[in-house]
């Protein structure tokens, strides 16, 4: 009886993960797991047939290595490049297209190549480098969010590793970036976990004060400011 018992059991589990295969994948898949969508894509975030994998797939194919994977009901992509402390770029869409994604509602030091590079911004690009690089990431919307993509073509996304890290809270909490000032679901929080940070001295908001510290006061000026007149103080 307890075999029975056993082997009915056995069936009816095997049922239901064929069942939530199919539900989730209802067109064939090839031996690494992977298929071409065909419908629901937009549920997806995928187009119509792009190539894309359902769980993990260890195999060094570059197509492959790239194509989103799907856990669930979620799409992850896979993170290209790190460009700077908030910004990176992700394999998006068919045939490898990449695309920049700028961190929803933080700011990291800048590292223009047209000024002198802002204090920690090394080692936020390396941060988020170790955070996020080569790694499958989901992209999240904002609820509150009303612009998509910033004035540089950027998408504005919360970026979500597979554990549920979120990787801009943890560029705040180390110091490696600031809240930036808009209109999201998470700025209130944000602020709350710089002002941590700060009292921490965490990161940037302990070298750079130091470095602050040690750079030359600058000299007095010899002259006014626009509107002030030459008499409302000493002029050597």
């Amino acid at each position: 009886m307890k075999l029975v018992n056993i082997v009915a059991a056995t069936a009816v589990i095997s049922l239901f993960l064929l069942t939530t295969i199919a539900t989730a994948s209802p067109e064939k898949t090839d031996k690494f797991g992977c298929h071409k969508c065909i419908k629901d894509c937009e549920k997806y975030s995928l187009v119509k047939n792009e190539y894309h994998c359902h769980g993990s797939v260890s195999v060094q194919s570059q197509n492959i290595q790239i194509a989103p994977r799907i856990y669930g009901d979620k799409t992850y992509r896979r993170v290209e490049r790190i460009l700077d402390g908030d910004t990176l770029s992700v394999y998006l869409g068919l045939g490898g297209k990449k695309e920049k994604v700028r961190l929803l509602g933080i700011d990291a030091p800048e590292t223009s190549p047209k000024e002198k590079a802002e204090c920690y911004s090394t080692q936020a690009g390396e941060k988020l480098k170790k955070l996020a690089y080569n790694m499958f990431v989901l992209l999240e919307k904002d609820k509150l969010q009303q612009d998509d993509k910033d004035k540089y073509g950027r998408l504005l996304r919360y970026v979500v590793l597979f554990d549920n890290t979120s990787v801009n809270e943890e560029m705040i909490k180390g110091g490696y970036a600031k809240a930036y000032p808009s209109l999201t679901a998470t700025v209130e929080k944000y602020k709350k976990l710089e002002n941590d940070a700060k009292e921490k001295k965490a990161g940037m908001w302990g070298e750079c004060l130091k470095e602050a510290a040690t750079q030359p006061k600058p000299e007095e000026r010899n002259f006014p400011l626009k509107g002030e007149r030459y008499g409302s103080r000493n002029i050597n």
